[in-house]
């Protein structure tokens, strides 16, 4: 663990500079390098995810409070938090049972939001239903509870609304510190806050809180779409490894 730390944290420094300029990233980059180091276990890290979701969003959305969509994030707050619960349960019951099960979804989930990054769909000319937020809420919250990354529904369906870039990041970080807090909640409820846990997230606050700073005041200076493509590129290569490290050979 001691000598994969810098690397880990290395991660987590991309996916937070990647995430205040995106509204996405940074579970799916930690998530990969616990994955590919063998750092930790998936569900000791969704749960230090929530920590640094948390950090996060301190530092991006409280100064940018006006610029959030809060229609948007109550309508999917709706689902996202009741179906949070049913993702935690079901995280439990692969990480004692079903190993490969769970990190042949995670792969999945990775190269899913890589195709979501670079898909850019086309906005529509009026806001979807309530109702339309509050189902993809609940698929955002079953992949939360499961490894605290709702981001493909959630980015996907945000960037589909007739709205600025500026509300949609916003919006979609807000959505993640709060299921942050929710998940810490519930798995603090069931007693599975470990010192690790603890560990990893509070080693990683002000790496996440600096970066994500960073990505606001100091974005990249290469367009939009190539930024995407090479973080497309990262997460579909990361994403194929682990779903073939899911089969044994």
């Amino acid at each position: 663990m001691e000598a994969s730390l810098p690397l880990f944290l290395v991660a987590v420094a991309l996916g937070a500079y990647a995430q205040s300029v995106t509204g996405f990233a940074l579970g799916i980059f930690v998530l990969s390098a616990v994955v590919l180091l063998e750092i930790s276990s998936i569900a000791a890290t969704a749960t230090a995810l929530n920590i640094m979701s948390v950090a996060l969003g301190c530092v991006v959305v409280l100064p940018r409070l006006r610029n959030a969509d809060w229609w948007v994030i109550r309508m999917t707050l709706v689902g996202l938090m009741p179906a949070m619960v049913v993702g935690v349960i079901a995280l439990r019951y692969l990480s004692a049972y079903a190993e490969a099960v769970l990190r042949l979804l995670l792969g999945l989930l990775i190269v899913g939001g890589g195709l979501v990054l670079i898909w850019r769909p086309k906005p529509r000319k009026e806001m979807s239903s309530a109702f339309n937020f509050i189902s993809i809420g609940v698929v955002g919250g079953v992949l939360g509870g499961l490894f605290s990354v709702p981001a493909p529904p959630l980015v996907y369906q945000l960037y589909r609304q007739p709205l600025s870039i500026e509300a949609i990041r916003v919006s979609l970080i807000a959505l993640f510190a709060a299921l942050g807090i929710g998940r810490l909640v519930v798995v603090g409820l069931e007693g599975n806050i470990s010192f690790e846990v603890v560990r990893l997230g509070v080693l990683s606050i002000p790496v996440v809180m600096f970066f994500g700073w960073l990505g606001g005041r100091l974005p990249p200076k290469v367009s939009d779409t190539s930024m995407r493509r090479f973080v497309f590129i990262i997460l579909v290569l990361t994403g194929g490894f682990i779903i073939f490290t899911a089969f044994p050979l």
